[in-house]
């Protein structure tokens, strides 16, 4: 079974476009800018990852693609992915010194949590996806540490030392 931790979703198949097997991927917070190559992609069907190679992409809108799949000929076909979940590997996305989403966050797992105030706080171990509270889970020696994700507490990426810079409210790393 294919393992979906290497992965990031990337988007939701909303519809068909034509008659030739097309479908359009609505774009969930990452742009086509972000991504360094489309080749293949996991479409999550009856809940379980399943390898599609694409054939073609289209940027249609600034968060919308149009893809055509291999294999993937009619109009019929391609409804059946229609409402699919789309996943692609997280080394297909390039990450920004400024990130401006979750996703982008989530390819930052291990990286050293430095916050302006208190200093080293322990290593970024995951992003856990609340819907409308999304937070990093930081974990050092003595403790787990939340704290919520806001772009406005990331103040910096150094990528080449994997340090990840934050900005946490006073005084809220000391209630952990």
């Amino acid at each position: 079974m294919i393992d979906l931790a290497d992965y990031i979703l990337l988007g939701t198949i909303t519809k068909t476009h034509g008659i030739k097997g097309q479908v359009v991927l609505l774009l969930h917070n990452l742009s086509y800018d972000n991504i360094i190559k489309m080749e293949s992609v996991l479409i999550e069907i009856d809940g379980l990852p399943v390898p599609f190679f694409i054939e073609e992409v289209e940027e249609k809108a600034p968060n919308t693609l149009l893809l055509k799949f291999e294999d993937l000929r009619s109009e019929e076909s391609a409804k059946e992915l229609t409402s699919c979940r789309l996943f692609i590997s997280k080394n297909m996305i390039r990450v920004d010194d400024k990130p401006g989403n979750i996703y982008q966050l989530s390819l930052l797992t291990g990286y050293t949590v430095v916050d302006k105030e208190s200093g080293n706080i322990g290593k970024l171990m995951d992003i856990l996806d609340i819907e409308m509270n999304p937070l990093l889970r930081i974990l050092n020696k003595r403790r787990e540490i939340l704290i919520p994700f806001q772009p406005e507490f990331i103040t910096g990426i150094d990528k080449k030392n994997n340090i990840l810079y934050i900005s946490a409210p006073s005084g809220l790393i000391k209630l952990f």
